[in-house]
């Protein structure tokens, strides 16, 4: 796959849920219930898998958690992309819609750990 991300992916196996999404000046979707697989995450957006259809250019708001000793990532994330996988699984990619330099130095941290597992085996 090409990467189109300015920052790099980092790819993990984290559950997300989605309540509500909204857009500027158009009704709420609610109560969406269905099951969302983050696939990849990186300093700009997050990557996920759904059996939902969700509309793009819709927003929602995430509560990402990388691991337990770091605090749990608060944002809004815009869905820029969608593709189906097969008839009952659809590829989603995100970005974030305003992330603080704190939660970026935080998300630079996570992969130096990630890099630092790997290559300690």
């Amino acid at each position: 796959m090409e990467e189109k991300r300015d920052a790099k992916r980092l790819i993990l196996g984290m559950k997300l849920s989605i309540s509500d999404l909204y857009k500027e000046n158009t009704n709420t979707i609610t109560d969406i219930s269905s099951s969302i697989e983050v696939t990849d995450i990186s300093a700009t957006g997050i990557g996920f898998i759904s059996e939902c259809i969700l509309p793009t250019g819709y927003y929602f708001i995430a509560n990402l958690e990388l691991a337990k000793d770091l605090p749990q990532i608060i944002t809004d994330v815009r869905i820029i992309r969608s593709s189906a996988i097969d008839m009952d699984h659809y590829q989603y990619g995100c970005e974030f819609v305003s992330i603080s330099p704190h939660v970026r130095k935080m998300l630079e941290d996570f992969e130096k750990r990630l890099k630092e597992a790997d290559e300690n085996g």
